[in-house]
């Protein structure tokens, strides 16, 4: 005896012109050659897992299996088996992010943009999206700091002539018109992700001298304090060490990055 479903569900064979995609969708980007290749293998073997969506209206919109639906679009197929579930907003958007991330080909700010998303739906800090997802708070964090990025570097991120690591370097010049500048040269000098962290050490520590007007090296130790600080709270740190004088400057992104810091700190 075939097992019922479970309430409020039920599979359908849809028209795919019935279907839509989700708002919640944090993939923009579909590469053409592996949809044709996706698309070659559904019109051999057909439609293997059914495409989950959600009513709205009289459409159907689509909540995991976007790339699947095209796919088939692509395939020449009329019907698509779909599953239809009750979904919230909420779990709507953890479903799409999830499902991509599982198969780890959102680019970076797509995922940053997905992370935020879920913020905002779920009303979550970054510790409970971490959860959500089945990644550390620090990885979260480390995406949604992209999104303080120039447009025009998060778009070179997007297409991949920048990395995640070229763009995590570039937040350190601090205002928009250098890191622009910086990221442009660096794509056309090619440079690796040390080689960028190099040019913008320099930069800051020239600058850092013609402020005090006494430019000096920087020691090898104060460095590594520097890089095992950020290790330890997963958020950029500096040191200005003097004499008589030293600081510590730890970036926060917002109140709940600030609190969280706190607590780590206090907890130390």
């Amino acid at each position: 005896m075939t097992p019922s479903p479970p309430a409020g569900e039920e599979v359908v064979l849809a028209p795919v012109d019935h279907l839509r995609p989700s708002p919640f969708q944090p993939r923009k980007h579909f590469g053409e050659p592996e949809l044709r290749e996706l698309a070659a293998s559904i019109q051999k073997s057909g439609l293997l897992q059914p495409i989950l969506a959600r009513r709205a209206g009289s459409a159907l919109e689509i909540v995991a299996g976007e790339r699947r639906w095209r796919a088939a679009k692509l395939a020449g197929l009329a019907q698509v088996p779909v599953l239809v579930r009750p979904v919230s907003d909420q779990d709507a958007a953890v479903f799409g992010l999830v499902e991509n991330l599982q198969r780890e080909d959102l680019n970076a700010i797509e995922k940053a943009k997905g992370f935020r998303v879920l913020m905002d739906q779920l009303g979550a800090t970054q510790e409970e999206v971490a959860a959500r997802v089945g990644l550390d708070r620090s990885t979260v964090a480390n995406f949604l700091r992209l999104l303080d990025l120039p447009e025009a570097i998060q778009e070179h991120v997007s297409r991949g002539t920048l990395s995640m690591g070229h763009a995590r370097t570039l937040l350190g010049l601090g205002d928009s018109a250098s890191m622009v500048a910086v990221a442009e040269e660096a794509i056309r000098a090619n440079l690796s992700v040390r080689a960028l962290e190099a040019k913008i050490k320099q930069a800051l520590e020239a600058t850092k001298g013609k402020a005090a007007g006494t430019p000096r090296s920087r020691p090898v130790w104060l460095n590594e304090l520097e890089e095992s600080l950020v290790e330890a709270l997963g958020t950029p740190v500096s040191i200005r060490y003097g004499r008589k004088r030293s600081q510590i400057v730890i970036d926060c992104a917002g109140r709940e990055e600030f609190e969280r810091i706190y607590q780590r700190l206090k907890n130390l």
